[in-house]
């Protein structure tokens, strides 16, 4: 049997009792599985297991019994992504396509039940790191193997993501990489340890080279964009720019011809025929959003051909396609109301994170949120630029930052309380100069 199976699958059956036990536990390793897809790097028997639903299963349980867990913040946010839930359960019960709607729902309902376990069982600091750790390393390890990859081979070929998973394609695997890349900034500028932190730094470049050979060309510009907003919040940016130059000459005589003839397709999107069934892609979906105002499609809606037939029927593809947009997505498959709820949402965490962003630097015990929040707000910037031509409302990264804005808001709150109590607690008496109470074995 293939070992990779055996090992991947011996893994998660060691890790359910500590998913039970501890729940957050469970919730790291649910997301390691979802954002890594391990099992779909084996190519065996374990990528038909339901491995992400046997961890979710026994981090429920585990958390119901739990007693190591924060009350939940309702917050903006949380009452909006609520909504936004109930919302696209209504319209899967009017989706044209039910049986596509339901599954699809499932899948959607998971990612946000399993994010929002995040808001009680990490208000601390380390899990918080932790868990963030977690991510980035999971979706990093394909910049880092695509970086090496690339310049192994000079380009020529293609870097994907895990076939048969949400980042299985070339466009959606560079937007995972362009979210991840402020993530890792953030860990190596909190790490300590200078072996880690080097190691990070190293990753980190290797998803920079990664992202380009994707020839994903959404994916070019928002690497730009991310770069550009890591280089405005970098606290040595001057520093920077001979590297960056340095690093823009080399890649522009390492890059093989084929990557600059697809590049060069940006400039003349007029006539370039993924550009053009993108645009007949958003005049459909906005044509189904206008004949059903209130409740759109419901979800995978544009997968269907007959849709294209009676708003379209000069579409040239003989099969369905997809909104080719976030903001087209909710719009379709939800219609007005969800499109305003998923604006309302995303507008009010991005204020949130501003906001936390010049609050928390005020004071040291809380400057590391203010790191934490300037980061995850470019993340989802990246995710807003990118999906702004990709199918990817549903990611479930995104919602888990969303829901890690929470985090950082309850966190934020409860820090001055947390400030106040230690200095009100009186210092415990010494006996003679220079007595330290006695260490206790653990």
């Amino acid at each position: 049997m293939p070992i990779r199976d055996l090992t991947i699958v011996a893994v998660v059956i060691v890790a359910l009792p500590f998913c039970l036990a501890r729940p957050w536990i469970g919730v790291l390793t649910w997301s390691w599985l979802a954002y890594m897809n391990p099992h779909r790097l084996a190519w065996g028997f374990s990528t038909a297991l339901p491995l992400s639903q046997a961890v979710a299963i026994a981090t429920l349980v585990g958390f119901v019994f739990c007693r190591d867990r924060r009350r939940s913040l309702m917050s903006a946010e949380t009452i909006l992504l609520v909504a936004l839930w109930g919302w696209v359960t209504v319209t899967s019960v009017f989706a044209l396509y039910p049986d596509d709607a339901w599954e699809k729902w499932m899948e959607f309902s998971k990612v946000l039940l399993m994010a929002l376990l995040t808001i009680p069982l990490f208000q601390d600091r380390r899990r918080l790191r932790i868990l963030v750790l977690v991510i980035a390393g999971s979706i990093a390890f394909f910049g880092f193997k695509g970086g090496i990859f690339a310049l192994l081979t000079g380009g020529e070929s293609m870097i994907l993501g895990p076939f048969g998973s949400f980042i299985g394609a070339n466009t959606e695997i560079a937007l995972a990489l362009n979210m991840t890349l402020p993530l890792l900034a953030l860990l190596a500028r909190e790490e300590r340890r200078r072996r880690v932190r080097i190691a990070l730094h190293v990753v980190f470049v290797l998803t920079i080279i990664a992202v380009p050979f994707t020839y994903s060309r959404g994916g070019v510009l928002g690497l730009i964009a991310v770069l550009t907003l890591l280089f405005v919040n970098a606290r040595r940016r001057l520093l920077l720019v001979p590297v960056l130059a340095v690093g823009l000459i080399a890649f522009s005589h390492f890059a093989p011809q084929q990557w600059d003839d697809r590049m060069e397709t940006i400039r003349t999107y007029e006539t370039e025929g993924s550009a053009q069934l993108r645009m007949m892609s958003w005049r459909v979906a906005y044509q189904v959003a206008t004949d059903y105002p209130l409740t759109g499609g419901g979800f995978r809606v544009l997968h269907h051909r007959e849709i294209y037939d009676r708003y379209l029927p000069e579409y040239p593809r003989a099969f369905g396609h997809d909104a080719h947009s976030i903001y087209f997505n909710f719009l379709c498959d939800h219609g007005w109301i969800g499109f305003l709820l998923f604006g309302a949402l995303i507008g009010c965490t991005l204020s949130s994170l501003w906001k936390l962003g010049r609050a928390s630097r005020k004071t040291p015990e809380t400057a590391w949120i203010s790191d934490y929040a300037s980061m995850i707000q470019v993340s989802l910037i990246a995710w807003l630029l990118n999906g702004a031509f990709l199918s990817v409302a549903y990611f479930d990264l995104a919602y888990h930052l969303i829901i890690i804005t929470v985090v950082l808001k309850a966190m934020a709150a409860a820090a001055p309380a947390a400030v106040t109590a230690a200095a009100a607690t009186p210092p415990r008496p010494v006996l003679w100069p220079g007595a330290m109470p006695r260490a206790r074995r653990v």
